[in-house]
Parts: structure tokens; C-alpha cells; sequence
């Protein structure tokens, strides 16, 4: 596999809930873990003894593995017992779309993970969808901006103002990172994230780490 995305052991469940197969025990993986995976598509890869090795492949390699396994300490029937999967980017094309991510390119043409770049709209039950957010980097440096041209976000939220019509710095690195006609760009100091659209540069400021829709 990849660069682990998510997965872990899981957690204990009570009799009624485990499997008598293992194909039961792989849907209670999907119905405790609730992971950013496909919920399709999987094959028996190993068996040994009371544990099946259920994996997912995209052009012959492995973005999901899940162990099955029957009545271990506190998992009684067919169930989950460990798991590991990639960045939804490294899904099937149209997967990460689905859970709301936009995935850009690299300068190859090839998608950038979203764990280490992802942009969606803003959230509608807060009444943000006008907004749009970006978030840049691999933690424990990742940072997030927001596009705000109808002023919807709470200015204590933004460390400065939303500007569709800038002149791109000199010393902003262009991150070679493309989404449909956004191309992106970042200020030396990551205080703004510089998109260029077909009509200008825009300056998209830096959220204030904690601040966030509730």
C-alpha cells in the first residue's frame, strides 16, 4: 500500500452485532468504522485460520486492507479487527468527489492527495456555501484559507480580508497545483493563498487556527 490515510484496530461489540460469515464481519467494518472508503469492489486476498484479508485495488494496488476475524476478546461473531487505507485521492476518480473533496493536479497531471491539499465549498448548514475553503500542507503544518467574496464568514474567523483583484507578490511560490482554472499559488509567510482565474489573482487570507463552522 500507499502512505496510510486512516485504519486502525477497532473497537469491542456486543454479540448480537457480530457477523456468522465474513463477509457479515467486513459490513460490520463498514457499518462501526464508517470509513472514507468504497463500499464495493473487495476480494478475499489471504485466509488463515479465523481471519480473512479482505483488500481493494486500484490498477493492481492494494488502497484498502481490512482483517476479519471471529470471536476475539470482546468481538464475538465475524467482525473487524484491524484495518488501513489510502488518501481518497488515491480512489477511484470520482470517489474523493463524492465525499466532497476537490482534488487538484500536480504539474504532471497527477492528483495531489488530499491530505496534503483540498479545497470544497463552505458548509450549507452554517450558510456558507457562497465561501469556499482550501486547506494547504501535511499537519502539523497545515493550513487552511477561504475564499470569502460575499463577506459570509465572521471577520474574527480570517486573519485578514478576502481581495479578488491582486497582483501576485514576487516571492510567492507557485505551487505548480491546478483545479480546473485555478492555479495556486502561496505567500512566503502562508498568510494567503494566491489563486489565478482566467480573470486576475485572487488573495484568499488564512483561517484563524479554532475558528470553524459549528
Amino acid at each position: 500500500m500507499a502512505k496510510l490515510y486512516g485504519g486502525g484496530a477497532s473497537g469491542p461489540w456486543s454479540e448480537q452485532d457480530g457477523g456468522e460469515s465474513p463477509e457479515e464481519g467486513l459490513k460490520l467494518f463498514f457499518e462501526m468504522e464508517q470509513p472514507e472508503v468504497p463500499l464495493f469492489g473487495y476480494r478475499v486476498e489471504r485466509t488463515e485460520g479465523e481471519r480473512v484479508l479482505y483488500s481493494f485495488d486500484v490498477k493492481g494496488q492494494t488502497k484498502v486492507a481490512v482483517i476479519v476475524a471471529r470471536n476475539r476478546a470482546d468481538r464475538p461473531g465475524w467482525g473487524p479487527e484491524t484495518s488501513a487505507w489510502c488518501d481518497p485521492a488515491e480512489m477511484p476518480v470520482g470517489f474523493a468527489e463524492s465525499k466532497s473533496y476537490e482534488v487538484w493536479t500536480d504539474r504532471d497531471g497527477e492528483r495531489v492527495p488530499v491530505g496534503e491539499l483540498s479545497s470544497r465549498a463552505g458548509p450549507e448548514h452554517c450558510d456558507w456555501q457562497e465561501a469556499h475553503f482550501l486547506e494547504a500542507g501535511a499537519e502539523p503544518d497545515r493550513r487552511m484559507y477561504a475564499r470569502d467574496p460575499d463577506g459570509v464568514l465572521p471577520s474574527e474567523m480570517l486573519k485578514s480580508r478576502y481581495d479578488g483583484n491582486v497582483t501576485m507578490p514576487g516571492d510567492a511560490l507557485n505551487t505548480g497545483y491546478r483545479l480546473k482554472h485555478w492555479e495556486l499559488s502561496l505567500a512566503a509567510d502562508g498568510s494567503n493563498a494566491y489563486i489565478r482565474t482566467p480573470d486576475g489573482v485572487e488573495a484568499w487570507p488564512a483561517v484563524n487556527e479554532g475558528m470553524g463552522c459549528a
